[in-house]
């Protein structure tokens, strides 16, 4: 029983998200594994349905991708943050250097940008004409049925042969 426990307390769940962007799969895949029961998971119900936490080890171990513990994750950490501090001092110095240079517009995309524009234009009108043209129509329409609807309110005219009544 405390082997048990044990071993339980140190599988690591995460989330379908995490397990997502760790074996580099979309989330739908994650979740059709899940239900073939490709990797042991836990289910937990909520008010909106269920939540699903994936045993890492085994998500791992299903797609060859190599399992490390906590020890190890938080040494990887370390040697990451010295890393990404030294990315961020190269960028300081790149973007200072961006940031002297001025960009040039060539024009061939600027061609390709008024064109695109006139494209935008001359459809909106299109559009706008299309529009206006429903409106007409319908205002014809709305006429019609006040017409209708007036000789319908009228009392009805006494045939020639009906002039005794």
């Amino acid at each position: 029983m405390i082997n048990r426990l044990t071993s339980h307390m140190s599988t690591q769940y995460i989330s379908i998200q995490e397990a997502a962007e760790l074996t580099d799969k979309s989330i739908q895949t994650i979740r059709r594994g899940i239900k073939a029961k490709k990797f042991k998971f836990k289910k937990s119900k909520t008010p909106q349905g269920f939540n699903y936490n994936i045993d890492k080890e085994s998500l791992c171990e299903h797609y060859s991708i190599p399992f490390k513990k906590e020890e190890e994750k938080s040494e990887t950490i370390e040697k990451k943050e010295d890393s990404t501090k030294e990315v961020s001092k190269k960028e300081e110095s790149s973007e200072k250097k961006s940031d002297e240079s001025t960009e040039y517009i060539n024009a061939d995309d600027f061609k390709r940008f008024t064109e695109s524009l006139e494209r935008m234009v001359s459809q909106h009108s299109e559009e706008r004409q299309n529009f206006l043209r429903l409106v007409n129509t319908l205002q014809e329409k709305i006429f019609v049925l006040e017409n209708q609807l007036k000789l319908l309110q009228e009392p009805p005219k006494k045939k020639w042969y009906q002039l005794w009544k």
